[in-house]
């Protein structure tokens, strides 16, 4: 009896391992993320057609490890989309490349999500032929964040229940699981600001196709704090993008951070 598994799988990344091999993350639609050596992988004539690329999708096959090792053996993949319209596109490329990251970053060794999987696909199709990519790395991110249980609370504040206040600034805190009310803002060190238009984003999520440019990138940079928080790194991929962003929602004002 053969402990060979096939799945629907997306690369979130890759690293050298040898000469002729990768070590290669993938994230299946019905294993979760699986972490695989494919063995002869950069050979020129190889079955994995000489590596296989970060967001490209297809039908793997693989060996689950063993009970003492970490790494699944992949035995076989089918390339079936490698999104080269996105790959033309730098800021749509690098969103898509953010997107496999956080995915590889909060999801656990087969743990399986189907709906993240799915919105991970369209999500890449989309950055093919949108002039929003901003709204549909949102999108993404807040769906992301559901599915593995770290949605914050933006409606009210996450430590009293009370509503926020009318006037006033606002903040949000990672760590305590949301935004905070202004009483017990003063009681919590970890926060940041939250612009009054960037949270009306975030607390109305069906808003971010038709919401400006500049809102939706101000909710990124707060999905971004969150995300810094929960994982304790700035990722290079991160820093680009936000960089990107920066430069197409606040051309005139390069001083300004996500």
């Amino acid at each position: 009896m053969t402990n060979s598994i096939k799945d629907q799988v997306v690369c979130l990344g890759h690293r050298k391992y040898s000469e002729t091999s990768q070590i290669v993350t993938l994230f299946g639609r019905s294993s979760g993320k699986i972490q695989a050596i494919a063995k002869g992988a950069r050979r020129a004539r190889a079955k994995f057609s000489g590596g296989i690329d970060v967001l490209s999708s297809g039908q793997a096959v693989f060996i689950r490890p063993g009970p003492d090792a970490t790494l699944a053996t992949l035995t076989e993949f089918s390339l079936e989309e490698s999104f080269q319209l996105l790959r033309r596109n730098l800021l749509g490329l690098n969103c898509g490349e953010f997107m496999a990251s956080i995915t590889a970053d909060f999801t656990e060794q087969f743990d399986p999500h189907q709906r993240l999987y799915d919105a991970l696909i369209y999500s890449l199709d989309s950055l093919q032929h949108t002039a929003r990519p901003e709204a549909v790395l949102v999108d993404f991110e807040m769906l992301l964040l559901g599915e593995v249980g770290l949605k914050p609370i933006w409606q009210r504040c996450c430590l009293c229940g009370r509503e926020l206040p009318k006037v006033g600034k606002l903040y949000f805190s990672s760590g305590s699981g949301g935004m905070l009310c202004g009483d017990c803002n003063s009681a919590v060190s970890e926060k940041r600001l939250v612009d009054r238009d960037a949270l009306a984003v975030l607390q109305h999520p069906e808003t971010t196709q038709t919401a400006d440019t500049q809102n939706v990138i101000k909710a990124h940079g707060t999905l971004c704090y969150h995300q810094r928080e929960l994982l304790g790194k700035h990722s290079t991929v991160m820093k680009f993008l936000n960089q990107l962003l920066l430069k197409r929602g606040f051309p005139d004002e390069r001083q300004q951070r996500s």
